[in-house]
């Protein structure tokens, strides 16, 4: 069973080895805190377990601990934390064999986001859950995923599409004999129906009411014999709300004063309100106008203090129909201009909220991408022991390059001349530190603006495109490629002497030379000059480029179609 919040905090595992094995534990024990309500201490174990983890560096425990740390903290009426630690966990988790926690990690993002009026991104997880568990092959998952589901349309106000998702998961979960899932199944069903019987009318709605007394009944021996204390107060309410509306007031009360004497002995604030919320309903639906209105008094000042716009909604709602038939049409009318303000300021926490999450989701991306940026750097500095780091280094550079749209030619998807400036000066100083050799290949598509005028700009476009291609093809994954602008390109060759360079163009200029343009267009035919410049010639960057470019002209000079790498006098062209 989960240890007490105030219990001491266990010594730090000193090996490897003891802190795997103390995580383990953690999460074990914060899993067992969560069936039994225990959330606090499950949070306290979570954590624990993900400090434990991360030391170790073992990512599916990562992964498992900050999966059962949402989760409690959901519990807890903290969603914010809880969507965060989700989103965490959710990269960690992108194998195969990961679906059952990817799952269970989903399903707590759908109640989270439901929680916090998110409706649209819940059945968007919800989605995932059911596709993540069909993955898994895991029923019990599956059950939660379809509850999660059901329960979101239930949110979305349309209870009648999630009652048979909702009723399949009850199956599944009879067939597994899953009491925590049959649980959930049966309270949400009889939620459900709570909500759909608002909608309907005369015999229509004493069914519905009728089943979800049945459902609530059976989920309330489940919660009993689980000895969870929080289930059993939520199925109380659930059953004294179902009571009330069927008109069996008798029967509410019992119900009402067993939910507040759980919620009162477990400091379940929330549920304490929702109780007294329980009192006000059923007063007024007896009539009881004027002690209908004393107890919907009384909870306001608790419900201002926790700030749970849904509950003041609905004791302004409440106030304003029993002051209305006292004849105290001033208060009532009071309580009605309440409401508006209050919709608002429900509506401006929902984008706050939404802003918050996706600051959230920003902040992680960012954590990730510096432990991206990190891992990098020690592969690296391991490569560089076997002589592979070039090419491998600009593969991890490319992996954590930001704005990929900002770095790449959007007619060709090569490089841009942002990319270009952004990776040459490093290459350049790498090449220097390691006294390695690079070359740079400035290219020009020959007599391009006559390709234009006679066959139009969208074959030119095409022309563009495919001499991209061809430049891909016949270099080296490592090379960089890129478009300047216009007709002009640049290949970048690491690692590459002058002379090999050379042999690598000559090819380039064959291929495209060589290549058939008559799909594109009758009679069309493309080539390209070269000039090619080694780095250790150049002092600079723009040196450097500057080199090649006066090089490409002096090819350009000398006929076209064709590779210039030295500097010497041509005839004019």
């Amino acid at each position: 069973m989960a240890a007490a919040e105030d219990d001491p905090l266990p010594p730090m595992p000193r090996s490897k080895k003891s802190m795997l094995e103390a995580a383990r534990t953690a999460i074990e024990d914060a899993r067992a805190a969560r069936v039994a309500g225990e959330h606090r201490a499950g949070v306290a174990h979570a954590q624990r377990a993900l400090g434990w983890a991360q030391e170790a560096g073992h990512q599916g425990l990562c992964a498992a601990a900050l999966s059962v740390l949402a989760l409690n903290e959901y519990r807890l009426g903290d969603c914010g934390s809880a969507v965060s630690h989700c989103q965490q966990a959710l990269p960690l988790l992108r194998r195969t064999k990961d679906a059952a926690e990817r799952t269970q990690v989903l399903c707590t993002l759908v109640m989270a986001h439901n929680e916090m009026g998110l409706r649209t991104d819940a059945l968007n997880y919800a989605t995932q859950a059911i596709e993540s568990a069909r993955q898994a092959n895991d029923p019990s998952l599956m059950s939660w995923a379809l509850n999660r589901a059901g329960l979101t349309y239930e949110e979305l106000g349309d209870p009648r599409r999630g009652e048979p998702l909702m009723a399949h998961a009850l199956e599944i979960a009879r067939e597994v004999q899953g009491h925590e899932e049959m649980f959930s199944a049966l309270n949400n069903l009889c939620s459900n129906l709570l909500h759909a019987c608002k909608l309907q009318e005369g015999e229509q709605r004493t069914a519905s009411l009728e089943r979800a007394i049945a459902y609530g009944m059976e989920a309330l021996g489940l919660a009993e014999a689980s000895g969870n204390a929080h289930r059993e107060a939520v199925t109380l309410s659930n059953l004294a709300n179902a009571h009330v509306m069927l008109g069996d007031f008798d029967r509410a009360e019992p119900y009402i004063d067993r939910q507040e004497a759980l919620a009162t002995a477990n400091g379940y604030r929330s549920m304490l309100l929702l109780a007294s919320l329980n009192r006000a309903e059923l007063a007024r639906y007896r009539g009881q106008w004027s002690e209908s209105a004393q107890r919907y008094e009384q909870v306001l000042a608790e419900a201002d203090e926790t700030d749970n716009h849904d509950a003041l909604l609905e004791i302004h709602q409440g106030l304003y129909a029993a002051y209305k038939q006292l004849g105290d049409f001033k208060t009532a009318l009071h309580h009605l201009e309440t409401v508006l303000p209050l919709e608002r300021e429900h509506l401006r926490q929902r984008a706050d909220r939404q802003a918050q999450l996706l600051l959230n989701r920003i902040e992680i991306e960012n954590m990730q991408a510096a432990a991206d940026r990190a891992r990098t750097e020690a592969d690296a500095q391991r490569l560089r022991a076997t002589e592979l780091e070039s090419e491998n280094r600009r593969l991890a550079d490319r992996a954590v390059e930001l704005g990929r749209h900002a770095m790449e030619d959007q007619l060709t998807g090569l490089a841009n001349r942002r990319r270009v400036e952004h990776e040459l000066p490093q290459q350049l100083e790498a090449a220097r530190l390691r006294q390695t050799p690079l070359c740079l290949a400035a290219i020009d598509l020959d007599h391009f603006k006559q390709v234009n005028d006679h066959w139009g700009h969208a074959v030119g476009d095409d022309v563009l495109r495919a001499v991209a291609q061809l430049l891909v093809a016949h270099t080296r994954g490592t090379d960089l490629v890129a478009r300047l602008g216009g007709e002009e390109f640049i290949v970048v060759l690491g690692g590459t002497p002058l002379a090999m360079a050379r042999e690598v163009c000559e090819r380039l200029r064959q291929a495209v030379a060589s290549h058939d343009w008559q799909p594109l267009g009758a009679g069309l035919k493309v080539t390209i000059s070269v000039g090619l410049c080694a780095a250790e010639a150049a002092s600079s960057m723009r040196d450097l480029m500057e080199r090649a470019d006066a090089l490409l002209y002096a090819a350009k000079r000398g006929g076209r179609n064709r590779v210039e790498s030295r500097y010497e006098s041509q005839p004019a062209g």
